[in-house]
């Protein structure tokens, strides 16, 4: 079976959320609806077993930034017709 890995993300706010994935793009993806923020640290046990902390930007997912584009350019061209 896989090795499931805790994963431990934080803002600067203090919110934390830990949650338990296969990979990490699974986890950042399971919890970036919790957090409002742009960057969040994250802190895991790689495969090879080396600890590691950083910090992600978020949107993650190719979906969710395109999503953000379109909503973005849908904005602007309402207030262009607004004027």
């Amino acid at each position: 079976m896989k090795k499931m890995r805790k994963f431990f993300f934080w803002n600067e706010n203090g919110d934390e959320k830990e949650t338990e994935q296969m990979s990490l793009s699974k986890a950042v993806k399971s919890v970036q609806g919790d957090f409002k923020d742009q960057f969040i640290g994250v802190e895991y046990t790689s495969k090879k077993g080396k600890e590691v902390s950083s910090t992600i930007k978020l949107p993650w997912g190719r979906k969710v930034r395109q999503a953000i584009a379109i909503e973005k350019k849908r904005a602007a061209l309402k207030a262009k017709q607004q004027r």
